[in-house]
C-alpha cells in the first residue's frame, strides 16, 4: 500500500512502477487530492498494476493498514520535503511493515530499525517480496508509541501552554 497526498513530493510514480515490475503482488494506493485523476491516467499507461482507493474515512484507515503486509511511502529525491509520515507510524502501530526512501539521515533514526529505506524504488521488489521480519514488526510497534498523540498529550499541552505565555 502507499497512501497520502497525490502531489510532486510524494512520486507515487514510483509505487506504480514498483507494481508493474511486481507480479504476483497487489497494489493499493490511498491517494487523495487533484492530481489523483493525473496518476489514474500514469496507471493506465502502464497497464493498471495499481487499484486506486477511494477515499476513506480516517477512522477507518486502521482496517485498511491491516489488510496489508507492507507500506512503501514513495517521496521525490529531487524535491525531498518529506518529513516524518505520519502513514509510517500509523502503518507500524498496524504491524504493517515500512519501505521508504533514503533521502536524509535523519529518517534512518525516524524509522530506528522498525523499517527498510531505500535507494532506489527496485530495491523495494526484494524486500516486499518476503514477509516483514518479525523482530522488526516488533520494533515497529514501540516505534508507532513514540508518535502516540494521547500518550504525549500533557507534554504537548504543557509546550503549547509556553509558547503561548511566551507571545
Amino acid at each position: 500500500m502507499n497512501i497520502g497526498a497525490a502531489i510532486p513530493k510524494k512520486k507515487m510514480e514510483d509505487f506504480v512502477d514498483l507494481a508493474a515490475a511486481s507480479e504476483c503482488l497487489d497494489f493499493n494506493l490511498y491517494a487523495v487530492g487533484h492530481a489523483v485523476g493525473r496518476l489514474a491516467k500514469y496507471n493506465e499507461a502502464k497497464g493498471s498494476p495499481v487499484k486506486i482507493v477511494p477515499p476513506i474515512e480516517p477512522d477507518e484507515m486502521p482496517v485498511e493498514y491491516k489488510k496489508h503486509r507492507w507500506l512503501v511511502y514513495t517521496a521525490s529525491r529531487e524535491i525531498a520535503t518529506v518529513g516524518w509520515p505520519m502513514a509510517v507510524a500509523e502503518a507500524q502501530a498496524s504491524g504493517v511493515g515500512v519501505c521508504m526512501p533514503n533521502l536524509r539521515p535523519d529518517l534512518r533514526e525516524y524509522l530506528n530499525g522498525a523499517g527498510f529505506l531505500y535507494d532506489s524504488i527496485s530495491d523495494v521488489t526484494k524486500i516486499i517480496a518476503r514477509p516483514v521480519p518479525d523482530d522488526v514488526r516488533q520494533m515497529g510497534f514501540e516505534q508507532a508509541k513514540k508518535s502516540d498523540v494521547f500518550a504525549h498529550k500533557a507534554l504537548l499541552t504543557e509546550l503549547w501552554r509556553g509558547v503561548r505565555l511566551s507571545s
